[in-house]
C-alpha cells in the first residue's frame, strides 16, 4: 500500500514539475514585433480616421460618389468598402509601395485595410459604449455623434494671391465621361514667380481631376484629384510666368443623371523676387517595340540628362489601353532606381505622382519609360530642375 502512495506521489510531482517548466517556458517567451496586434476597432476611432485621410474627399452629400461620413452610412456599405479596399479599387492610386515616395499618395495602408475588415466581421462596433452614472446635468452641451469630414470649400494652403474664376460648363446628364479646356487670362503686366497653385471645383459631384499648363509654352504647372488639390514647389523654387500668359485647364468631368453647372477656381500664390531655381519640363514619350516574351505591345523610351537635374513630379498621360507604366533611373555609377511602378491604372481617376521629397540626379543619368498596353503611345511629362 505504501509502495503504491510512493509511486502515485512520484507521479503527481513530476507532473506537476512539467507543467511549472511549461509554463514558465510560455512566459518567459517575448511578443514578436511583427504580430498583429488585436484590438477592438471602433467607428469613432479607427475607421472614422481612415475615412478622413483617403475617403471622403469624394464619398460625401457633395462629392462624386456615396457619402460614407456617418456611422449609419458606413454601416450600409461596409461590406462593399470592404471588397474595393481588398482587391486595390478603392482608394484610386495604382503606383506600388516602394517604388517612389508620393506626397499624394492615397493608398491604403496594410494596417488600414486589417482595421476596416476586422471592424466588419466584429459586426461594427461604433465606440466602446459610456458609463450610466444615473445623474443628468441640464446645462452640459449635447454629444454630438462623430462623424468623417473634410473641409471642401476651403484653399488648401490659405487664400492665392491671384484668384481666376474659369468659364462655367454645363454637364448634361446621361453622357459619356469628357475633358472640357478653358483658357485662362490671368491679366499679368509683368513676369511673375509662381511657388505654389490652388484649385477648387464649382460642383465637386462632376469633377474628376484637373490639370493646368501654360498655353504658350505647354509647360505643365498644377494639378487637382479629391484627395490633393495643390502643387507647392520647394523653397527657392519656382514657375516663370511673362506678361500676358495664359493659362489652360483640362477639367475631367463624369456625368451624373442631372444637369449640373461647374464653374472651378484657379488659385496662384507668387513669390516676390526671382528664385534660385526655375522649374522646367522634361518630356519623354514611349513609343511601340515588339514584346517577344508575352506578345503584348511594349511602349518604351529613354532619355539621358545632360546636366544635374532635380525630379519634382511625374504626370504620365495614360491613355484607355495601358496596363502597367514604370519609370526608372539608370545612373553614371550602374545602379538603378525605379522611381514609379503602376498597374491596374484606373482610366477614370487620372492622377499626377508628387514626389515627397526630389528626386537628384547627375548628368549621365538615363531615363527610362516603359509601358505595357494597346495604347499607341505613352506621353510622360516630369517637372523638374536643371542646373546651370
Amino acid at each position: 500500500m505504501s509502495s503504491q502512495q510512493s509511486s502515485g506521489t512520484k507521479s503527481r510531482s513530476v507532473f506537476f514539475g512539467v507543467v511549472v517548466l511549461a509554463a514558465a517556458v510560455c512566459w518567459s517567451r517575448t511578443a514578436s514585433p511583427h504580430e498583429t496586434v488585436t484590438t477592438t476597432v471602433l467607428f469613432d476611432r479607427e475607421i472614422v480616421s481612415i475615412l478622413n485621410r483617403h475617403c471622403v474627399m469624394c464619398h460625401a452629400e457633395k462629392g462624386p460618389s456615396f457619402p460614407l461620413e456617418t456611422y449609419e452610412q458606413v454601416w450600409l456599405q461596409k461590406r462593399k468598402v470592404s471588397a474595393a479596399v481588398i482587391a486595390r479599387h478603392m482608394p484610386p492610386w495604382a503606383a506600388f509601395a516602394g517604388y517612389g515616395r508620393f506626397a499624394n499618395e492615397n493608398a491604403v495602408t496594410l494596417r488600414e485595410s486589417q482595421f476596416i475588415v476586422s471592424w466588419m466581421e466584429g459586426l461594427g462596433p461604433r465606440n466602446a459604449g459610456r458609463v450610466f452614472t444615473n445623474t443628468s446635468n441640464p446645462t452640459a452641451p449635447v454629444q454630438q455623434a462623430v462623424r468623417a469630414h473634410a473641409d471642401l470649400d476651403a484653399w488648401p494652403l490659405g487664400p492665392p494671391d491671384l484668384v481666376r474664376d474659369l468659364e462655367a460648363v454645363t454637364v448634361e446628364p446621361a453622357r459619356a465621361d469628357d475633358v472640357r479646356r478653358t483658357v485662362i487670362d490671368l491679366g499679368l503686366t509683368a513676369t511673375r514667380w509662381v511657388r505654389a497653385f490652388e484649385y477648387l471645383p464649382g460642383d465637386r459631384r462632376v469633377v474628376r481631376a484637373a490639370f493646368v499648363s501654360v498655353q504658350e509654352t505647354g509647360q505643365w504647372i498644377g494639378s487637382w484629384t479629391p484627395w490633393y488639390g495643390f502643387v507647392e514647389l520647394p523653397q527657392s523654387t519656382a514657375y516663370q510666368l511673362p506678361a500676358r500668359t495664359h493659362l489652360v485647364a483640362e477639367v475631367h468631368y463624369r456625368h451624373t443623371s442631372g444637369r449640373v453647372v461647374d464653374r472651378g477656381r484657379v488659385g496662384l500664390l507668387f513669390q516676390s523676387s526671382a528664385p534660385a531655381k526655375v522649374v522646367s519640363d522634361l518630356v519623354v514619350e514611349a513609343t511601340p517595340g515588339p514584346d517577344a516574351k508575352s506578345g503584348r505591345r511594349r511602349l518604351h523610351a529613354d532619355r539621358t540628362l545632360t546636366a544635374d537635374t532635380t525630379l519634382l513630379a511625374l504626370r504620365p498621360d495614360v491613355p484607355p489601353g495601358v496596363v502597367s507604366v514604370e519609370v526608372s533611373a539608370r545612373k553614371p555609377d550602374g545602379g538603378t532606381e525605379v522611381l514609379l511602378f503602376a498597374k491596374d491604372i484606373p482610366a477614370d481617376w487620372p492622377t499626377p505622382y508628387i514626389f515627397a521629397e526630389p528626386v537628384s540626379l547627375r548628368r549621365g543619368t538615363k531615363l527610362s519609360v516603359t509601358a505595357y498596353g494597346s495604347a499607341a503611345s505613352l506621353k510622360t511629362t516630369m517637372s523638374t530642375v536643371r542646373s546651370q
